[in-house]
């Protein structure tokens, strides 16, 4: 249909359809007049003197027959993506700084955020970016060991990200993003294989050995505790034997105590009640008496069932015998 309008003005007014997310460069005799966005555009063109959409060589990133991604040429390109772009670009082989050869893979984010600079200031901007990227994985990849490598890629594209984005903004291009894809290590990661294999046969080995140091440290301290514990126990034990045995001994002195005590209240409630029958008695103070022989005699006699080699007998012995048979008369 368009074309049948151009072909009806006979070329001197062409009608330019511009999609969401791209956008085209006009030019006027070669100098650049402005960029159409999206939308319908009707051009003055009157047989190339007027506006018309410019041509540029803008390659594209694609799958090569092998699979690996390759930059394709492309001429006479008119239109221009300002949607986010995301580019696998080839392996690239970089030496790292212990001189170990990896081919690394990147992805870069981008977008064309001015169409002019990106068409006008750098010829083909899709392989300078390539190339770009070679750069600068180059030389950054290149300060870090092999093992750094693998371990610093957040860092790797953070600085990837800000040094692209810096080399082309002059491009009217935004990198918003850069990952390494893929790391390969070639003959190089057989030998990190065997190396982490080793590091960690010994790790394991360290680890059990401190397994086993811990434990007869444990078991050690197990033992002194539970030597600690018993001896205690021993002791708390003697302690409330002893403990037992005083108290056994103080109750039964005081039980002896309150024996003799309850004795002695006897004995003396007997000399109460003895004594009120011999108030009035003429013979009291010969009963008396005899009781008095009497006591000496059981003291005697308690003596004499010991151990001693001698016997005791009362003083007066005599009249006690003679007490009594007064006592006999006097009861005739």
């Amino acid at each position: 249909m368009l074309k049948l309008f151009q072909m009806l003005t006979f070329g001197l007014i062409q009608v330019c359809l511009v999609r969401q997310g791209e956008v085209r460069v006009l030019e006027k005799r070669g100098q650049f007049t402005r960029v159409a966005e999206p939308g319908l555009h009707v051009l003055i063109a009157m047989w190339g003197a007027g506006e018309q959409v410019g041509r540029f060589d803008i390659s594209k990133v694609v799958k090569g027959p092998t699979g690996r991604s390759i930059v394709q040429p492309r001429s006479h390109v008119d239109v221009i993506s300002t949607r986010m772009q995301v580019d696998d670009y080839p392996s690239e082989s970089v030496i790292t700084k212990d001189n170990a050869t990896v081919s690394i893979d990147a992805v870069v984010y981008y977008r064309v955020v001015d169409p002019k600079k990106a068409v006008y200031n750098v010829q083909d901007y899709v392989a300078a970016l390539q190339k770009l990227v070679q750069s600068a994985l180059r030389d950054q990849c290149g300060q870090y060991e092999l093992d750094e490598l693998l371990t610093s890629r957040d860092s790797i594209n953070g600085r990837l990200q800000i040094i692209l984005d810096e080399a082309t903004d002059p491009w009217g291009i935004k990198v918003d993003r850069v990952e390494l894809k893929d790391i390969d290590l070639g003959q190089f990661g057989h030998i990190l294989a065997e190396q982490r294999a080793a590091e960690t046969k010994r790790r394991t080995e360290i680890t059990v050995a401190e397994g086993r140091k811990r434990s007869a440290v444990l078991e050690a301290e197990g033992e002194n505790q539970a030597a600690v514990l018993k001896a205690e126990a021993a002791k708390k034990s003697m302690i409330l034997d002893a403990e037992a045995r005083q108290q056994a001994r103080l109750l039964e002195a005081e039980a002896q105590a309150q024996s003799i005590m309850r004795v002695r209240q006897a004995e003396a409630e007997g000399y109460r009640l003895l004594r009120q029958q011999l108030e009035n008695n003429p013979a009291a103070e010969d009963i008396l008496r005899l009781m008095q022989i009497q006591k000496a005699a059981e003291v005697g006699e308690a003596l004499a069932n010991g151990q001693a080699t001698k016997f005791f007998l009362p003083a007066d012995i005599n009249n006690m015998f003679g007490i009594a048979q007064k006592m006999v008369d006097r009861s005739k």
